[in-house]
């Protein structure tokens, strides 16, 4: 089940990065299990042309920050003909499959609020992972990403993936800032390259 052919494949370096959670405790997923629900629905988006890359706490996976999750997150260019438990307040709605014994719900983002821009441009320059047959956001997507949502669990992922050696390309995600918001952009660059020296002392602290 190979996805859109015009994506691009993950840069190498980065692919060799990934790494696959295995802890299933409490009411949280595996890495495993969130791409196998993934794989559930990818019938459906492949039937009805819709484009996707996985994002969130799995993607979080993937780069190596093995943080609970509970949910599967992804960002579409449209909805599927599956049924929805309920709708996303920005955008989006719930799938729910059964893997295994456990069912585990699919947020499908689409978003249709101020974000969408973003989410449309994260979507449009996901990377291909041929191994396990989907796409997924590149690291800097998914620190912009991160950095318009704003919560909490937000700033943690980010302080996880700019203080990754190599993981992250710091001007490349400026640039993609940039081109993004335009005249506007100076603030959120501001804001970012305050996350980066944040992200850089903790670092020299775990390495002290």
């Amino acid at each position: 089940m190979v996805r859109k052919s015009s994506k691009k494949a993950i840069n190498p370096a980065i692919a060799a990065r990934i790494k696959y959670n295995s802890s299933d405790a409490g009411r949280s997923i595996t890495t495993d299990e969130g791409i196998a629900a993934v794989h559930a629905v990818v019938e459906a988006a492949d039937a009805e042309d819709v484009d996707f890359a996985l994002c969130g706490g799995v993607a979080m996976h993937l780069y190596g920050f093995t943080r609970a999750t509970r949910d599967v997150d992804v960002i579409a260019d449209d909805f599927l003909s599956l049924h929805a438990q309920r709708e996303l307040s920005f955008g989006g709605e719930v799938y729910q499959v059964k893997v295994g014994g456990k069912m585990i719900e699919v947020d499908w983002i689409v978003r249709a609020d101020d974000k969408q821009a973003a989410y449309d441009a994260a979507l449009a320059d996901a990377v291909q992972l041929d191994e396990l047959g989907i796409s997924i956001i590149t690291p800097e997507w998914l620190v912009i990403l991160k950095f318009l949502a704003g919560r909490g669990k937000d700033h943690i992922d980010l302080m996880f993936l700019l203080r990754e050696e190599n993981l992250v390309d710091r001007e490349a995600t400026k640039q993609l800032v940039k081109d993004l918001l335009g005249r506007a952009a100076y603030w959120a660059i501001r804001d970012l390259e305050a996350l980066f020296l944040e992200a850089d002392l903790l670092r020299a602290r775990d390495e002290s």
